[in-house]
């Protein structure tokens, strides 16, 4: 398809797109859906069978479900992130562009408690009982630390 073709394509179901995103209340990272209701479009002109229905219900059908995926897959990674203490781990099973998010997140906000878990948990490799034993506290203590620093750093990757 040709540059041109798709651009008056995009002009033209933008508001379709962007209607979508509305009524999904996608709108906390809207810039991101509307690329992914874009790629669905570029989708449906690319495999669009005339005679088989009107291209603006495939349309539709195409970018609203394409915007859902990309919504539970955003939740499936939540729901990961939560389950999962160890970034490293959690890192191999994310796609490229989305490993690079993790590379952007700022640690400043966290706590000392929070930073040392990171540091020598995430970072370090080590067991939450070897840090409690450093820190001279429980290992109870130490999950708290983790809970609460994966809630700022969860928070935070979700506002990127």
């Amino acid at each position: 398809m040709e540059d041109s073709v798709f651009e008056d394509l995009v002009e033209q179901y933008m508001p379709l797109i962007k209607s979508q995103i509305k009524k999904l209340h996608l709108t906390n990272h809207y810039m991101r859906y509307e690329q992914v209701g874009m790629i669905a479009l570029w989708e449906c002109a690319e495999s669009y069978q005339h005679g088989k229905g009107s291209f603006s219900s495939y349309a539709y059908m195409k970018v609203r479900g394409k915007l859902i995926d990309e919504c539970r897959q955003e939740i499936r990674l939540s729901k990961q992130l939560a389950l999962h203490s160890d970034w490293s781990e959690y890192e191999e099973r994310l796609p490229i562009h989305q490993q690079t998010l993790l590379t952007e997140l700022d640690l400043s906000n966290l706590t000392e408690k929070q930073s040392k878990w990171v540091n020598m948990v995430v970072l370090g490799g080590e067991s939450l009982k070897t840090l409690a034993g450093v820190e001279g506290v429980s290992i109870e203590a130490v999950k708290s630390w983790r809970k609460s620093a994966l809630s700022k750093l969860r928070k935070q990757l979700l506002s990127i």
